[in-house]
């Protein structure tokens, strides 16, 4: 026998092969376990994600002399029979060519004769959506009410095509795209089995390029590795898909970034002259400022992107990444109704470099950096008056020695003043949520490497603090000392903490805050109770001093104005 295309090699020949589909398998497994098989069913979905592999290992399923089982034996008659596709009792009719009312008609006379081998006869569609109306309607009468030993499995990639009238007969099972990550997983067990050699990035390359397709993916597998010469890399797989390495595209960007016109349209020239088309230029230069958006903007690390990429992202703002992406797909629904495709992705170039609109880009990515640098005069600021005064003693002649005096925070006591309590750290302890916690846990080192200026000052405040418990609404931080407590129940850190915490998912509506002395006082009392038995302890009523307002520090009135006059991060008091 020739050579065998991987795609067909590895074709899914039981449930298990199958990836990426498993809420339907657990259906289809379930219906032949209790026997609960229906007359007819829709597979739709993308294609290459498993449609028609697994409308056959149904087939096989209710033919198997084991049935009722969850999955076909694989070694009755039967089974081997229906995978040597020598038996009648599987029909595959493809839709597209075999469209007319005239083959429906025939397949309807047909039905009436009994299985040659199994217990049904089993018809699998393919592209059912391609039937006329008059086929369709020839179709329905039968697939209403088929004979008893007939099953009809109609697969579409188009299922918003097929009349209403057929959908309601069948069960519809929708096919999903497969992720990156089960492309990737199914692509290594096959380089391994085959014994292909191929770098990491190379992999992860065409599970992207691939578009939720496997079928697609092990072709273009298939296909990188007869153009390699050896071990295959990404710039092979770059090379065989016309796709533009992520090296050149970063220097067009860069180049963009920069407003160097003479880099970046030779650039340009030396990335068509390779072959690229404009098309997949401008898809690919789309794709990783998506990329970098999404790079930019999550509070958790996705594990999408190479390290490249995350330095990378630090050039651009926002604005910025939005105003390239609003040019580019102007310029991909422009080129498709014109020949000079290259001309208009030049000028989509220079629009991208001059444009008035980058003037207010640029000038907000100014006060961007202008407010990154006051918020963080502001925290050193907030640190140092949460220090306490110190006064020293000059020296003199008789060689005194230096008495150091340290002057108290003057903290008033206010009952009308809201102020964290004891209640409300016991009830997020009584109220906790341990998978929500772990879940949070899970990334929260991750707040230190958090890219955008406006955002690191706020979450390296949360990342120095100890999330030790929370509940639906409420997060519980433990800090090392009161002054960052105070700092972060400071309206205005609170209001930014909770909005970038709940940027892209609801994740708490408030946060309370404790110093580490407080937090294992209150701790070690929640514990010992609990070991006790006592399922909703009752913790003692301290008061933890910590207050929302800010603190009022005690000044001699000289050292007001001298802080008045020079800025209190310049004012050192000694006697």
């Amino acid at each position: 026998m020739g050579y065998q295309a991987l795609y067909r090699t590895y074709r899914p020949r039981k449930f298990e092969d199958v990836v990426g589909q498993d809420v339907i398998v657990k259906t289809l497994r379930n219906a032949l376990i209790t026997n609960k098989i229906g007359h007819a069913y829709i597979f739709s979905g993308p294609r290459g994600t498993g449609k028609t592999s697994v409308a056959k290992i149904f087939a096989n399923a209710v033919n198997c002399e084991q049935a009722p089982e969850k999955a076909p034996c694989g070694v009755c008659p039967a089974c081997q029979a229906i995978q040597e596709e020598s038996v009648s009792d599987v029909i595959e009719i493809d839709a597209a060519s075999n469209n007319g009312v005239d083959e429906i008609r025939e397949l309807r006379d047909k039905v009436k004769y009994m299985p040659a081998v199994g217990k049904y006869k089993v018809y699998i569609i393919d592209e059912v959506h391609m039937l006329t109306i008059q086929a369709f309607n020839a179709l329905l009468k039968t697939l209403e009410e088929p004979p008893a030993h007939v099953i009809f499995i109609l697969a579409t990639t188009e299922v918003n095509k097929l009349p209403p009238t057929i959908i309601s007969r069948c069960q519809r099972f929708d096919f999903r795209g497969i992720t990156i990550k089960g492309i990737e997983k199914k692509l290594n067990e096959i380089v391994t089995k085959e014994s292909i050699e191929i770098e990491n990035e190379a992999i992860r390359e065409i599970a992207q390029q691939a578009d939720g397709s496997m079928r697609d993916a092990i072709s273009l597998l298939d296909q990188v590795y007869s153009f390699s010469n050896g071990i295959i890399t990404v710039g092979d797989v770059y090379d065989v898909t016309g796709s533009v390495s992520k090296e050149n595209l970063m220097n067009l960007l860069t180049a963009i970034m920069e407003k160097d016109v003479a880099s970046a349209l030779p650039l340009l020239d030396k990335i068509i002259e390779d072959g690229k088309e404009v098309t997949k230029i401008v898809a690919d230069l789309i794709l990783i400022l998506r990329d970098l958006l999404i790079e930019k903007n999550l509070l958790f690390e996705t594990n999408q992107n190479s390290s490249q990429l995350k330095s990378f992202v630090q050039m651009f703002s926002n604005d910025r990444l939005y105003f390239y992406l609003e040019v580019l797909n102007d310029t991909q629904n422009s080129i498709r109704w014109t020949s000079q495709k290259r001309a208009y992705l030049e000028l989509a170039i220079i629009k991208m470099i001059d444009h008035q609109a980058l003037d207010v880009i640029e000038s907000n990515e100014q006060l961007e950096m202008l407010m990154n640098k006051l918020n963080k005069l502001e925290l050193d600021l907030n640190r140092l008056k949460s220090q306490p005064i110190v006064v020293e003693t000059k020296k003199t002649e008789n060689k005194e020695e230096v008495k150091t005096v340290t002057k108290p925070l003057k903290q008033p006591i206010d009952s009308n003043r809201k102020k964290i309590t004891v209640e409300q750290v016991e009830a997020v302890l009584n109220n906790g949520k341990r998978n929500k916690k772990a879940r949070l846990l899970k990334h929260w080192s991750l707040l230190e490497n958090v890219k955008n200026p406006n955002q690191q000052i706020i979450a390296g405040l949360l990342a120095q603090g100890e999330l030790v418990a929370c509940d639906d609404e409420t997060l519980l931080l433990v800090y090392s000392d009161k002054a960052t407590c105070l700092q972060m129940l400071n309206e205005h850190y609170k209001k930014n903490a909770l909005e970038f915490l709940n940027a892209k998912e609801k994740i708490a509506d408030d946060y309370i805050c404790l110093d580490q002395k407080s937090w294992d006082q209150l701790y070690d009392s929640f514990k010992e109770q609990w070991q006790q038995g006592i399922k909703k302890p009752i913790l003692p009523k301290i008061d933890l001093e910590i207050y929302e307002s800010k603190l009022e520090t005690w000044q001699p009135e000289a050292v007001k104005l001298a802080v008045d006059f020079f800025g209190e991060d310049m004012v050192k008091v000694k006697e």
